[in-house]
């Protein structure tokens, strides 16, 4: 843990100096213990040809994994500190609406202990086979569903199907289509795309036409929400993804495009623990999802 914590602190700090002033240690100290780290993994993590600190390309393929252990680790010891009687925990896809579904869920609360991940759908099982997350909200696409279901069995979980619901793409109003309300496989391939977390899941379906367009490279690759949604919002930059407008894209004037002629689906749904009974947070969460889905 130690480890992972200097190596992480050092990258976000650019420098070993500010790095061991942020850990109240020095130097030579968060140098050593970095090397130590180095030589366990028999690789560098940091270039040392300039006085900046940068990520070696197996330092980059490894933070984001030191990051969340890091961050879990700090969720175990904060859950050690409170009641367990009315936390709830939950791992969902990055998503303005179950960000809104949460908030409804405090307000009506305001007692309960929220956790909560975002992340791609093998992060989200991992989560809830781990026992991190009660459950897990994701979608995964139509044609993938069996070898899904498949797979996270042997992680002992199950997938519970709520809706199945069409692609669509997200569109805000500098672009020239927002007053559309449907769009052809033929203009989508003249578009600029913003894309999320890679999701092995999602996107990796045999929707013919579809399957080519998410083979596309994307103008912008972003894991931020705030980004996704203002560089929408402000250029003329689409998002694919599935057909249901939440409550922020409202807000922002953002509209959701239905693809035509496409016979694409995506599943919509939650993993949980086999022979898990849902606590009453979760209940109260799917029911909003649930409501939300099918007016």
């Amino acid at each position: 843990m130690k480890q992972l914590e200097y190596f992480v602190t050092a990258h976000n700090c650019g420098s070993l100096s500010k790095a061991a002033a942020k850990l109240f240690t020095t130097q030579p100290n968060v140098s050593r213990v970095i090397k130590l780290f180095e030589q366990e993994l028999a690789s560098p993590l940091f270039e040392r040809t300039s006085k900046v600190l940068k990520l070696t390309a197996y330092g980059k393929s490894i933070y984001s994994y030191a990051e969340n252990i890091l961050k879990n680790v700090n969720l175990i010891t904060d859950t050690n500190s409170i009641s367990s009687n009315n936390n709830f925990s939950v791992a969902t896809y990055p998503s303005n609406i179950m960000s809104w579904l949460l908030v409804e869920l405090y307000q009506k609360n305001p007692d309960m202990i929220l956790s909560h991940q975002q992340g791609t759908v093998e992060e989200i099982t991992t989560q809830v086979s781990q026992g991190f997350s009660e459950l897990g909200i994701l979608y995964v696409s139509q044609n993938q569903l069996k070898v899904f279901r498949h797979i996270i069995s042997h992680k002992k979980l199950k997938f519970i199907e709520i809706e199945k619901r069409g692609a669509c793409i997200y569109v805000g109003h500098n672009n020239p289509l927002y007053n559309k309300t449907s769009i052809s496989f033929e203009e989508l391939l003249k578009l600029k795309f913003v894309r999320g977390l890679n999701n092995f899941f999602l996107w990796n379906t045999n929707w013919n036409k579809l399957m080519l367009l998410a083979s596309l490279q994307p103008t912008v690759y972003t894991n931020s929400e705030h980004l996704l949604t203002n560089i929408i919002l402000e250029t003329d930059v689409v998002e694919l993804g599935i057909n249901m407008v939440s409550p922020s894209h409202k807000q922002y004037d953002i509209k959701n495009l239905k693809i035509e002629g496409e016979d694409a689906y995506l599943t919509f749904g939650y993993v949980i623990q086999q022979d898990h009974n849902l606590s009453h947070n979760a209940q109260e969460l799917l029911k909003s999802l649930e409501k939300l889905l099918k007016p």
